[in-house]
């Protein structure tokens, strides 16, 4: 069996790759691995040696020549968004099996809302975080090819664990640990004009001003839009130097849905602004644990980020924690059997 796996973001990208790893691994299928990853971020990313990598090819239409060319039994779509939405399409168009991970998501935002109904309707597969995505899945008459497998994040979280060392990672940046302060903001900032992404930097950098923090800028922008005191824009690091960061740090403040779910994993408390919807993984929002934050306001950003060292009580790991990765190449390797056999 031939699956090619298409991921458009770099957690997705570091799923798709154990999805690969393991499926080799057992015999189960040959991989191959399609991205849409900006080149500074993909060479960040360990190399996937075993495996057939191709460079990132982003267009609906460059995505179905790779497709023709390599007639792969399945596309795997990790997530949604503009990029995911147009692998969906491009193995529709080449009838290429399309199969949905991280399904049952319903995002606030309309277009991306879209392209989540989209993928999910023209799935054959579609595996869920937890069970409240296939209750969305169910009501909307989707019922068929609908598993719940936990989150892969979470795998990837633990096998990361040994190799963390958050007191170098802060000393290689010069930082004293607790002492600064994590922002990823770029589900936010895509959209955003210049002028509002200064006046972002500088609300950012007053919250620095205020809690004695610097202020270290996760993001694929090129270079900030100004110079800003206190406020230091990180190039595009490997996934365990990233962690071992989210562990040192004070603070932590993102609308990525990756993010705040490994700060989860980690014991870490989040910000997350009002405008970000929390993905799949609602809980730490719903719980308490990440808090919702404007902003617009320095002061009350400040606020915040002294009340997450107030003792706030874990509401422990989310359901089907652990052995995600193994669960989605099982559903995939007996979806593709029942295909082969006529049974779908």
């Amino acid at each position: 069996m031939h699956v090619a796996l298409f991921a458009a973001s770099r957690p997705h990208y570091r799923m798709a790759a154990a999805v690969a790893r393991l499926a080799e691994a057992h015999g189960a299928w040959r991989s191959l691995i399609l991205d849409a990853l900006p080149p500074a971020v993909r060479a960040s990313l360990p190399a996937q040696d075993a495996l057939r990598t191709l460079r990132p090819a982003a267009t609906e239409a460059e995505l179905r020549a790779l497709l023709r060319t390599e007639r792969p039994d399945a596309l795997l779509v990790f997530g949604g968004g503009e990029t995911a939405l147009a692998a969906g399409r491009a193995a529709l168009e080449e009838d290429v099996p399309l199969l949905h991970l991280e399904a049952g998501q319903r995002p606030a935002g309309e277009a991306l809302r879209a392209s989540h109904e989209f993928l999910d309707r023209e799935a054959l597969l579609r595996c869920c975080l937890g069970a409240s995505q296939a209750r969305t899945l169910e009501a909307e008459g989707i019922a068929e090819g609908v598993c719940v497998t936990g989150d892969a994040l979470y795998d990837l979280f633990q096998e990361a664990c040994s190799g963390l060392d958050p007191a170098a990672a802060a000393a290689r940046l010069q930082l004293t640990g607790s002492a600064f302060a994590l922002v990823s903001l770029d589900g936010l900032w895509r959209t955003a004009s210049s002028e509002e992404r200064h006046a972002a930097l500088a609300q950012l950098a007053q919250w620095g001003s205020l809690t004695d923090m610097d202020i270290l800028l996760l993001s694929d922008l090129p270079a900030l839009p100004a110079p800003m005191p206190g406020v230091r824009l990180l190039p595009a690091l490997p996934p365990r130097e990233t962690l071992s960061l989210l562990c040192a740090c004070r603070c932590l403040l993102t609308d990525s849905d990756s993010l705040q779910r490994e700060a989860f994993y980690a014991g870490k408390r989040a910000l997350v602004p009002a405008a970000a919807h929390p993905g799949q993984l609602a809980l730490p929002l719903e719980s308490g644990w990440h808090r919702h934050a404007p902003l617009h306001d320095p002061a009350v950003l400040a606020g915040l980020t002294d009340s997450l060292t107030a003792p706030c009580p874990h509401p422990g790991l989310p359901e089907g924690s652990g052995r995600a990765v193994r669960r989605m190449v099982a559903a995939v390797v007996a979806t593709l059997a029942d295909r082969a056999d006529g049974l779908l």
